[in-house]
């Protein structure tokens, strides 16, 4: 089952990003009108996920105590936990909106890369949210990670891909703020996670739902209000954009699998093969030319998502201690062996006179022991 899961999250991670490029550079005809709006597939991916959370709840419960689990959780004596997933659940919805809007603007394999920026924005949020220290190994591969990020931007794309490189700087602003956001909402939903007590993680979706889905209306209609009322919610949506809405939705269920089969750590391979997949996949179908730079920063960013991942257990500080404690030994050691073997000029002399005596007494005792063994003399 661990390997189903991990298997189809990287397919997932591969599909979302080639659909969501695919289906905003495609040249439309103008009998087709205009093209959907990002934030409608958002709002629709929300409403898709919701009660499929809602049916796996069910199916663990058998049906039976579902009322009294979803009273319990939501509006019972666990509702101030179900009010923290507002948090998460706002950054998790800007997000989606801003990696839809770099996407519109960068290419599928730039994006990737670029996006891979949330391991280091997670690990920042941990040590601050969590107070997690994380290994010297996995410092350095986040070290890796950055100039991988940097490295990537010798993507060069066909005359149609050229003609907006101008708005190149929009699209990495977009999935840059999206990676510091993916890092914040993480860390913090890692710490309600980690209490005691908490839901299971079909109802922390429905939870983050609860709060996502009115969220994603608001953004909806303040983005795009107008444009609904004139073209409907739907416009635009064919065979692709329906299947950007499924596979977005089951991206959420697929990560909450991966965190029962598997872990966040594993994840990490996962992230690392969809970006070496995507960017192959990218290159003939949307006609890239990928550079040496852009193939030395995946390379960067898929050995340092292997070291994050695989990160030996010892840190800088745990080595630094270990190294102190044996030259505390060692200086120990040599100073008893000096000890030992070459004694003190200086005590040696102080205790002559008394030694002297003490071997003049066993002396006196000898001899006096000897004559009583006689009878000649007391």
């Amino acid at each position: 089952m661990r390997n189903v899961v991990l298997s189809l999250l990287v397919g997932q991670t591969v599909l979302i990003v080639l659909l969501m490029r695919y289906s905003r550079t495609v040249e439309r005809s103008a009998a087709a009108g205009p093209m959907y709006k990002p934030s409608v597939a958002v709002f629709l991916a929300e409403l898709f996920k919701l009660p499929l959370c809602l049916a796996m709840i069910a199916y663990e419960t058998r049906g039976a105590a579902l009322a009294e689990v979803l009273h319990e959780e939501l509006l019972g004596a666990k509702r101030a936990d179900t009010l923290k997933c507002c948090v998460p659940a706002l950054c998790y919805t800007v997000q989606n909106n801003l990696l839809f809007l770099s996407l519109s603007h960068l290419d599928a394999p730039t994006y990737q890369i670029c996006y891979q920026m949330k391991t280091l924005t997670t690990a920042g949020f941990a040590y601050l949210l969590l107070s997690k220290r994380l290994a010297a190994s996995q410092w350095l591969a986040v070290g890796l990670l950055v100039a991988g990020t940097v490295l990537v931007s010798d993507v060069q794309a066909a005359p149609r891909e050229a003609a907006a490189a101008s708005s190149r700087a929009v699209g990495l602003a977009a999935v840059l703020v999206a990676a510091t956001l993916s890092g914040f909402s993480a860390a913090f939903l890692e710490a309600l996670l980690k209490k005691p007590s908490v839901a299971g993680l079909w109802m922390r979706n429905v939870q983050l739902g609860l709060f996502a889905l009115p969220i994603a209306a608001a953004t909806m209609a303040w983005q795009d209000g107008a444009f609904v009322a004139e073209y409907g919610l739907l416009q635009g949506f064919g065979a692709v954009e329906w299947a950007i809405v499924l596979v977005n939705g089951m991206g959420g269920l697929l990560i909450a699998a991966t965190m029962k089969y598997a872990d966040a750590v594993v994840k990490c391979f996962a992230n690392a093969l969809a970006i070496i997949l995507g960017g192959v996949v990218a290159v003939p179908m949307f006609e890239l030319r990928l550079g040496r730079s852009f193939l030395l920063g995946g390379a960067c960013t898929v050995v340092a998502s292997s070291l994050y991942a695989w990160a030996p257990n010892w840190s800088l500080p745990a080595l630094l201690r270990e190294r102190r404690s044996l030259a505390t030994e060692t200086s120990s050691t040599e100073g008893h062996a000096e000890f030992t073997h070459k004694p003190s000029t200086a005590t040696s002399t102080e205790m002559q006179p008394l030694v002297a005596a003490c071997d003049e007494i066993d002396d006196e005792d000898e001899v006096e022991v000897s004559m009583n063994a006689d009878g000649k003399r007391e």
